[in-house]
C-alpha cells in the first residue's frame, strides 16, 4: 500500500464512517485488499522474478469499493494497544513515552495473555521445535448492512500448517 493513496482512502473513509476509530479504517484496507494482479495470479516480487509473500505485498492492494462496505472488521482501542505493549515486557516508565504522560504502576493490570492476541487484522507465526500449537484470538465487528449476515472463514495456510 502506498502512502498517499492510503492517506486519501482513509480520509475518505473517516467522511463516510465518522464514528469509526483509526485501527477500524485501517482493517478495512487491509482486510479488503487484494494480492492478485490484472490476470489473476498472485503478485510478483520484483527483486526475485517470483510470487510475493505476505511479507513483500502486505495486505496487498487497497480496493476503495470493497473497503466502503467491508462487512466486517477487526477494531482496536488505546488500551488494547498498552496491553500489547505490556505483553511484550514494556514497564510504566516505557509506555509513559507513548502516552506523553505519566503512566502508573498499575498500567499493566490488563495485558494481553499473548502478544498475538492483538486483535490486528494480521499476524505472523514463530514455530520453534518445541512448538506444537499456537493459538490466537481475534473478534470481529459486523459493520455490513445485514445484520443477520453470514461469513465464511477462509485461512491461507503456509504448506505443512494445519488451522482449525
Amino acid at each position: 500500500m502506498s502512502c498517499p493513496h492510503v492517506s486519501g482512502l482513509a480520509t475518505l473513509l473517516r467522511k463516510a464512517y465518522p464514528n469509526w476509530s483509526p485501527a477500524a479504517i485501517k482493517s478495512t484496507l487491509m482486510i479488503t485488499a487484494y494480492t492478485v494482479d490484472n490476470s489473476g495470479n498472485g503478485i510478483k516480487d520484483l527483486a526475485a522474478g517470483e510470487e510475493s509473500t505476505p511479507f513483500i505485498h502486505e495486505a496487498g492492494h487497497v480496493d476503495p469499493n470493497r473497503a466502503l462496505n467491508p462487512g466486517l472488521l477487526y477494531d482496536i482501542e488505546a488500551d488494547d494497544y498498552i496491553a500489547f505493549l505490556c505483553s511484550i515486557g514494556y514497564d510504566s516508565s516505557q509506555i509513559a513515552i507513548f502516552l506523553r504522560e505519566p503512566a502508573g504502576s498499575d498500567i499493566c493490570d490488563r495485558e494481553l495473555s499473548s502478544p498475538g492476541n492483538l486483535n490486528y487484522p494480521s499476524f505472523s507465526v514463530v514455530l520453534g521445535s518445541d512448538t506444537n500449537v499456537v493459538r490466537y484470538k481475534r473478534t470481529v465487528k459486523n459493520v455490513g448492512s445485514s445484520a443477520d449476515a453470514v461469513y465464511e472463514v477462509k485461512v491461507n495456510a503456509p504448506l505443512g500448517i494445519e488451522t482449525l
